[in-house]
């Protein structure tokens, strides 16, 4: 820039757009996830990000060029470049700036607004049906700046800088300015792409030092929140850049106008770019190849990328031998994979084939052969691609790998999806029962609360360490048909009316805590051990589960209540794997700090 900063040049103007471009580049996320219009996609960032990616390329390598050179390199690159409605605009507005400025060493103040000008209005006479409240009216009040800025000052940076402050206003306005965005308290996507230009590029001119963007298009981008609120009439995205002698905007535009909405032709001379969305990219091709020669085109299913971007973060899936009631799964959105059951040798699904409160009956009678197998790889499979559809992650929380195989048919599950196994957590809940889904519920908490899959990994690792898990068991008899205690044990046992307190270890492992004589001073018991082991400072979320003992559940909600900070205690029977082993009369509490 010349001394006193009067004029523009063409190495000031390449290192603005460059700081202008790094802005984009560092809000490209948050451009995606207010885009709304002209179709809810979810992928302004990304497109002007695309659009300006080898842009800033030609830019660096600019040295030495003068200010038309520059402008008309750059402008060049983006026909051929741009992409989606935004890129496309402001692909145009440059073109549009670069006839404005043919043939200029310099800009004045003076003519730089002249310049921002003509490229609004030409910019917007190029747009098929110009909508207020988008870019257009963001580009246009930002020149009305400009022209009447230069009347005061013919300084570049004055000009420069009453544009940013006119841009910024104008982007607040277009909250209320176009309909769909009333009410959603959002600006413009597009919009605001173009305040992010005009930011980067008074920084650079204000502070006198550029910034070289960092490109890098692999990471996820986040989507909008509105999204789903909008239905997309026309599915494909369709654009081509066409060369060829004798090419018009004007026919151009009459050939493509009925097959599709939010048409841009724009460019110059022999190349012009096309974008158009349509439910037939094939006949918009098949018309633009009568005129001239396709150099570059693609399409973009827009429906696809509106499933897409309504998928949320993290996904919960959990076995049955959680204990979820169903009502809860549903409102949580927790999915839930069935436990195998063998009925007299028959398979069955827990909750699929056979209700569980049939299979407790049948437990309770004792006249069948009664056996339990944890889920399938291929059951877990299905649970792990139902959570996929609605979400990016998916987390798997299972029952203690030291009770079942039900942790591993998990791990074999996620390496049957090559593609997205590092989008899956199988997690060893070290624990049984409702203890599961309290950490599945602590883990949706996390999620709507922004944290990531791993974050809610390590945030459950914690809480399992401050657990505590205990389990009466109302008869010996199934514990000795299963060869887990001996029989004279457990016939003494039986006898003298002793009730193991079980509970797990820091590994997931069940062993007896203590043995108690009745059921009276089992309840004493697990008392005193939870009074010894939570921290009174402490809120904690509670489980406690029954195997046909709805006394002994009350009763365990009764001491909760007067003893402990509980902020919800969930009750539910216990599952099959439970009931099976323990029996009638059994009872469980599990206590999760609210950490």
């Amino acid at each position: 820039m010349s001394e006193g900063k009067k004029t523009l040049e063409g190495s000031d103007f390449a290192k603005g757009i460059l700081t202008a471009i790094a802005n984009i580049l560092k809000n490209r996320e948050k451009l995606n996830s207010i885009n709304i219009f002209p179709v809810p996609d979810g992928d302004t960032g990304s497109n002007l990000s695309y659009t300006l990616r080898k842009a800033a390329f030609t830019l660096r390598e600019s040295g030495g060029l003068k200010l038309c050179e520059v402008v008309k390199r750059f402008s060049e690159v983006l026909i051929l470049e741009a992409k989606g409605n935004s890129g496309v605009i402001l692909s145009q507005f440059f073109i549009e700036f670069q006839k404005a400025i043919e043939g200029k060493d310099v800009l004045t103040g003076k003519e730089f607004a002249k310049a921002l000008k003509e490229s609004a209005e030409n910019t917007y006479k190029a747009i098929e049906n110009p909508v207020e409240g988008t870019i257009l009216t963001v580009m246009r009040d930002s020149a009305d700046a400009a022209m009447a800025s230069q009347r005061k000052n013919d300084d570049f940076l004055h000009v420069l800088e009453d544009v940013y402050h006119a841009t910024l206003n104008s982007l607040e306005k277009t909250k209320k300015a176009m309909l769909r965005l009333k009410g959603k308290e959002v600006i413009d996507s597009g919009a605001f792409g173009y305040f992010l230009l005009i930011e980067g590029l008074y920084r650079y001119f204000k502070e006198g030092h550029y910034e070289m963007p960092q490109i890098d298009f692999d990471n996820e981008q986040k989507k909008s929140d509105y999204i789903k609120q909008e239905r997309i009439k026309e599915r494909y995205c369709t654009e081509a850049v066409v060369e060829g002698e004798g090419l018009s905007q004007k026919k151009l535009k009459i050939l493509l106008a009925a097959l599709g909405s939010s048409l841009i032709v724009m460019g110059a001379g022999k190349m012009f770019h096309v974008h158009v969305h349509t439910n037939w990219p094939e006949r918009v091709f098949d018309v633009l190849k009568k005129e001239g020669r396709i150099i570059k085109k693609k399409i973009d299913d827009m429906m696809l990328m509106n499933e897409m971007a309504q998928k949320k973060e993290v996904g919960i899936v959990v076995d049955s031998a959680s204990d979820i009631p169903l009502e809860l799964a549903d409102e949580k959105e927790i999915y839930i994979v069935p436990l195998s059951v063998f009925i007299d040798g028959m398979p069955y699904k827990e909750g699929i084939d056979i209700k569980r409160e049939e299979l407790n009956r049948m437990i309770l009678e004792g006249k069948h052969d009664i056996k339990t197998s944890q889920p399938s790889p291929n059951d877990f499979k299905e649970g792990i691609e139902r959570a996929f559809e609605t979400y990016k992650n998916v987390l798997v929380i299972t029952l203690s790998s030291t009770l079942s195989g039900t942790f591993k048919s998990a791990q074999m599950a996620q390496k049957l999806f090559s593609e997205k196994s590092a989008n899956i957590f199988v997690f060893d809940s070290r624990m049984a029962s409702l203890g599961e889904t309290i950490l599945a519920l602590r883990a949706r908490e996390k999620a709507e609360e922004g944290l990531s899959l791993r974050e809610i990994v390590s945030y459950l690792n914690k809480l399992v360490s401050y657990s505590k898990y205990l389990l009466v068991v109302g008869e010996l008899k199934s514990l000795i048909k299963r060869g887990k205690i001996g029989k004279l044990s457990g016939i003494m046992g039986t006898y003298f009316n002793i009730k193991p307190i079980l509970t797990f270890d820091e590994h997931g492992a069940l062993y007896a805590e203590d043995k108690i004589m009745g059921l009276s001073k089992a309840f004493e018991k697990m008392t005193a051990i939870l009074e010894r082991t939570l921290k009174h400072s402490w809120t904690y979320d509670f489980g406690i589960t029954h195997f046909d003992f709805e006394e002994g559940m009350n009763k365990l909600e009764d001491i909760i209540m007067s003893r402990f900070s509980a902020h919800m205690i969930l009750k539910a029977w216990a599952s099959p794997v439970i009931g099976t082993y323990t029996g009638s009369h059994s009872v469980g509490v599990v206590a999760i700090p609210r950490l």
